[in-house]
């Protein structure tokens, strides 16, 4: 599983300073989908990166952050574990890829380097089409290149897998298609935390054990999706009430 404690995160670029997430406690336990939700802005995809050992070179930290019991900022003992057992889909897949070589090539790389899922049954898993791997990452749709990424972070058969609005830019039905895929992940045991707008799916296929919303860099609210609906909260109530809840 994967813990944050306390998290604080500061960005400071020499032109603005921030706090960006502040005082986050999140578990995302192995075999279970944690669906973290906000309004953009709110820090969730900050906290991804700090999980999987993404933060950009102008963000510190205070708090904890550990994958299976290992702080992230404990090396190299961090590092094997990430390369080995966690799984990483940014928000934006071509940022996954190296710009200038094709994506087959780099699916066949990482599978070389630590594969344990096959690049076919990876891709099937991901629902990326074989007629486009040929191409470079910038010559993909947004659609596409996001299920490259997704492809390449289900090759290691990871413990931990952060997706980061895994069907933002995808047609119903493949949608539905994606949140099946992460669902049988968790099944088999994965640790899943899952960053979406997408909470007609979330609720209507039963993707998430739990929901997480995020507001202004912190927790505002915790628990079952069911939990969540019920909640007489505003700020809860504008994620659900466009599906009639």
């Amino acid at each position: 599983m994967a813990e944050a404690r306390g998290l604080t995160v500061h960005v400071d670029t020499g032109r603005w300073s921030e706090t960006v997430i502040e005082s986050v406690d999140l578990a995302v336990p192995a075999g279970r989908v944690t669906a973290l939700l906000g309004e953009s802005g709110c820090g969730k995809s900050m906290l991804a990166a700090a999980l999987t050992g993404h933060l950009p070179a102008v963000a510190s930290t205070k708090g904890d952050v550990l994958v299976n019991g290992v702080p992230v900022t404990e090396e190299p003992e961090w590092r094997r574990l990430r390369v080995n057992t966690v799984g990483y889909l940014p928000q934006s897949g071509v940022t996954a890829f190296h710009a200038e070589a094709d994506v087959a090539s780099q699916l066949r790389k990482t599978y070389e380097l630590r594969g344990v899922l096959g690049v076919e049954e990876a891709c099937a898993s991901a629902l990326y089409p074989d007629d486009v791997r040929h191409l470079l990452p910038g010559q993909h749709s947004s659609g596409q290149v996001q299920r490259a990424a997704l492809a390449a972070a289900l090759i290691p058969a990871p413990t931990l897998l952060v997706v980061d609005e895994p069907t933002a830019s995808l047609d119903t039905a493949t949608a539905r298609a994606v949140w099946a895929t992460l669902r049988r992940c968790a099944d088999a045991g994965t640790a899943v935390l899952a960053i979406s707008h997408d909470v007609n799916h979330l609720i209507d296929l039963d993707i998430a054990d739990e929901m997480v919303f995020m507001r202004e860099g912190r927790v505002a609210a915790a628990g079952t999706p069911d939990e969540m609906c019920e909640r007489d909260d505003p700020y809860l109530r504008g994620f659900f009430n466009p599906l009639g809840r």
